[in-house]
């Protein structure tokens, strides 16, 4: 299903299949009117399809309708931008050359076992390797649009990066840190509905702490023992920043030393054990150490703006019909 939707996407880009547009121009509603260019219902109806399903199992009742609208709306003006800008990118008369195109296409070839699998994938899809390489160079084609206008004249001074971290210190605070192995035992439904003790549950717990003070190993207990996720990484549960966890068990863990191990710690539906690794204590990067993080953001967004800028200006300048 993956791999289809990405042929889809490919190809509904920005034009439809010379063949296929003739036909559907026919039958189809149009969609949008994008200058001489239709995008026609089945164009939207491509992308939309895919999606539909992972909206109807997220959504229900009243909202679904709206959701489905708004998405629909969404994938129709993405594919009047792609449109725009695929046009633009034909009238300044942008070259992909045959090398380019070869390579592009033999990067998204990587995606299938063989080339056997690949042409399989086509024809189920009812794409012509002709078809494919029309995609590609034109989003070759957009993307060196995009460089040339876009990216390719934005600028970030130092100053303004060095600004920003100024401006923004708590993006570049690092709280402190605990490393965690947990190990979870559930308490039973009845204990879980009346806010009650598990007396079993509890019970088991002491002794999986008696058989660590004996000595033997947290992470084999956790895998054998634990009723979580974590269970499959031998209770592994990674780095933890203060403040994350409830506030008695944060306090509770963040108290103990390196390789410390905690007592039985209680929440409404289970029993909790935690071992502490490596603390890492809280600190700030430096400018330097997130200079080219900072610049890079800030040029991202700067590259977004200035497109946001430029498709106002170009759809100001352009012929679009909703229908």
């Amino acid at each position: 299903m993956k791999l289809k939707f990405a042929l889809v996407a490919l190809l509904f880009l920005s034009f439809c299949p010379a063949a296929l547009c003739e036909n559907q121009q026919l039958v189809d509603r149009v969609a949008a009117v994008v200058n001489k260019e239709i995008i026609t219902q089945s164009e939207v109806d491509m992308l939309f399809r895919p999606i539909y399903e992972q909206i109807k199992n997220t959504y229900k009742g009243p909202n679904l309708q709206g959701e489905l609208e708004t998405l629909r709306l969404k994938l129709l003006n993405q594919l009047i931008e792609d449109r725009l800008v695929a046009q633009e990118a034909q009238k300044l008369g942008i070259v992909v050359s045959d090398e380019e195109l070869t390579e592009e296409i033999d990067q998204f070839k990587k995606q299938f076992p063989d080339d056997a699998a690949f042409k399989k994938e086509l024809e189920a899809s009812g794409i012509s390797q002709a078809d494919i390489a029309k995609r590609f160079k034109e989003r070759l084609s957009i993307a060196k649009l995009h460089q040339g206008i876009i990216r390719g004249r934005v600028i970030v001074s130092p100053g303004e990066a060095e600004q920003y971290y100024k401006e923004h210190p708590e993006q570049f605070f690092q709280k402190e840190q605990i490393e965690l192995w947990g190990i979870t035992l559930r308490k039973g439904d009845e204990a879980i509905q009346k806010g009650t003790m598990d007396e079993g549950v509890k019970k088991k717990a002491n002794q999986l702490i008696s058989d660590l003070k004996e000595g033997k190993n947290f992470e084999e207990l956790a895998q054998k023992y634990s009723e979580d996720s974590n269970a499959a990484k031998k209770g592994y549960m990674d780095f933890v920043d203060r403040g994350t966890l409830v506030a008695d068990i944060d306090k509770a863990l963040f108290s103990l030393p390196e390789n410390g191990v905690s007592e039985v710690l209680e929440t409404e539906q289970a029993y909790h054990i935690f071992k502490v690794g490596k603390k890492r204590p809280a600190s700030s990067e430096t400018f330097e150490e997130v200079k080219d993080k900072v610049n890079d953001m800030l040029f991202r967004k700067k590259a977004h703006e200035r497109f946001i800028s430029w498709m106002d200006d170009l759809k100001k300048k352009s012929f679009i019909s909703i229908r």
